[in-house]
């Protein structure tokens, strides 16, 4: 299998698995026992949430909870900010948020929330011109992502805060970072020290499945979500995953080391030198944000005339995985949702396909999927109508 499909999941480090393997096998101790504690697992926890912090750029003031991941991490966010708006005032995401944002603020619209959305442009990012006829001091609560997971374009989340802030300055900021860490090098100390709460998730930087965080900030107090033993500072209840949270963190670790390595820019190269091939094969192709500030492993194209669904699927049996979008609406008999929003046709999001590569994806490995993509095209006689 050629796996160009990192945006949906990650394969894990060699050093997470053997540093997982050692926690449940001879370390498998409950981190809050006695003797948990004399093993050192709080250490482990501990260092584990100092190498999230560097990733991320937060201080060590700031706190690092651990959650099954960003979808439960989303909805606590979101289910906070909801809470914050109801004595009155509303709240504020776009119309490309993931559908853990976006699902759990329509549950609360629901039940009598104020929810307002803000559009993208053509471009895919956040229309700054509405956002600012939008905000008011009444505004409670925000959740913009910080980059998209179909098309990876970069939202302008900085300026959106500091827009936010003067206009209304107690509210609650979250961004969903999730497709972010692990790809590009974020200081959120720096230009995004305005955001309160941040959202990230293990899998997608190479650590294991069914952990993540969320990042409170600012001296924020949030109430709790799952009430019970009082484990995490009575934040997050529940037997700590002691083996999933020294994989993120070895994951964390060893992505730090790469962006420090500078391995976004040999990404980026394999990513554009892709986007070339097809360009030059297919010069009708869609390449959605290409002129865009994007994750530099991501591509979310489509050629005029094909469909996404039988050319993942045609690709898949030829061993090579891609996918339509994002891995959330897979079986989705729509179209992308996002392509929608900025603007495009059924017909043209109907087409879209998105590559997301790692960095041990090779120049060998999207130059056979370009070749396998022409071959289909031609045998479906759609290379020539793409012009």
């Amino acid at each position: 299998m050629i796996y160009l499909d990192n945006n949906a999941t990650t394969k894990p480090f060699p050093e997470v698995v053997e540093t997982m393997t050692r926690f449940m096998t001879s370390r498998f101790w409950n981190a809050s026992s006695a003797y948990g504690q004399v093993d050192g697992l709080e250490g482990t926890v501990e260092s584990a949430k100092a190498a999230i912090r560097k990733l991320s750029g937060v201080g060590s003031e700031d706190e690092v909870i651990f959650t099954s991941g960003a979808t439960e991490s989303n909805v606590w966010a979101v289910t906070e900010g909801a809470r914050k708006a109801a004595g009155g005032g509303w709240v504020l995401s776009s119309q490309i948020e993931h559908p853990s944002v976006r699902e759990t603020l329509e549950h609360f619209r629901e039940q009598g929330l104020c929810v307002r959305w803000a559009s993208v442009t053509r471009e895919g990012a956040l229309d700054l011109d509405e956002l600012k006829g939008l905000v008011d001091p009444d505004l409670r609560f925000v959740s913009l992502m910080l980059a998209h997971n179909e098309t990876g374009i970069i939202q302008p989340v900085s300026e959106a805060t500091a827009l936010i802030r003067e206009r209304s300055p107690e509210c609650l900021i979250h961004t969903d970072a999730t497709q972010v860490l692990g790809k590009m090098p974020i200081s959120f100390s720096d230009d995004l020290d305005e955001v309160d709460l941040i959202s990230l998730s293990g899998h997608k930087f190479h650590g294991p499945k069914g952990i993540g965080g969320l990042i409170v900030r600012n001296g924020v107090l949030i109430e709790p979500l799952i009430r019970g033993g009082g484990q995490q500072n009575d934040l997050r209840s529940g037997t700590m995953n002691t083996p999933a949270i020294a994989g993120i963190g070895a994951a964390a670790n060893k992505c730090w080391e790469l962006l420090r390595e500078r391995q976004p820019e040999a990404v980026r190269a394999v990513r554009d030198h892709f986007e070339e091939r097809i360009s030059s094969v297919f010069p009708g192709a869609l390449i959605l944000g290409r002129l865009a500030p994007r994750l530099p492993n991501t591509s979310f194209f489509g050629i005029p005339g094909t469909d996404a669904d039988d050319l993942v699927l045609a690709l898949a049996a030829k061993g090579i995985a891609v996918s339509k979008g994002s891995a959330c609406s897979a079986q989705s008999i729509e179209p992308s949702r996002t392509a929608a929003q900025m603007g495009y046709s059924y017909e043209e999001a109907s087409s879209l396909i998105r590559f997301s590569a790692s960095c041990e994806t090779t120049f060998e490995e999207v130059n056979l999927l370009a070749d396998e993509l022409q071959g289909l095209c031609r045998h479906a006689g759609i290379a020539k109508r793409s012009e």
